[in-house]
């Protein structure tokens, strides 16, 4: 009797052990709050409302919905207030995808760079196949003429980096 009681003792202890553990670890739980992909994230973070809104209406939001990774340079409300008049109303009408397709592919990347890890030049292929410079200077990361106002947002399957103006095809 009193080995099945120090039995029973050692299962409690390792079962409290483990949930102490995983209450105490880094790693994501199934009741974890925080974004579980790119397009949740997106729509959870308020400076962005005009570009989650364009990936909705577009076909990269299948794309973001797909495992990843990716690396998202996402130009904040400010960047699109800042785009002349005719530039908006050339790729949000409802008419004509083409335009906003082609601007949300330049601004998405299929893999997955950190900002933490450029320390002076680096490059990154858009979805449309453009290549995207980076480049640290004084601290801080541009991306093309872009700087990266907030870097590094993780999400299940890539990474958001927050930008200060809209890149344009060709830019």
């Amino acid at each position: 009797m009193k080995r099945q009681i120090g039995l029973v003792r050692y299962c409690l202890l390792g079962m409290a052990t483990v949930v102490v553990l995983l209450a105490l670890s880094p790693c994501p739980r199934a009741d974890d709050s925080g974004p579980k992909d790119l397009v949740e994230a997106l729509d959870n973070i308020g400076e962005l409302r005009t570009f989650a809104w364009a990936v909705h209406q577009s076909m990269i939001r299948d794309i973001l919905n797909e495992r990843g990774p990716f690396t998202i340079f996402a130009p904040n409300e400010e960047a699109f207030l800042n785009l002349p008049a005719e530039s908006i109303e050339m790729l949000f009408s409802l008419d004509d995808r083409d335009a906003l397709e082609g601007l949300l592919a330049c601004h998405v990347a299929p893999d997955m760079v950190l900002c933490s890890s450029v320390m002076h030049e680096s490059s990154i292929t858009a979805l449309n196949d453009e290549v995207l410079s980076l480049v640290r200077k004084n601290g801080t990361v541009y991306v093309r003429n872009s700087r990266i106002v907030k870097p590094d947002i993780r999400c299940g399957n890539g990474v958001i980096h927050i930008i200060d103006h809209v890149i344009l095809n060709g830019e």
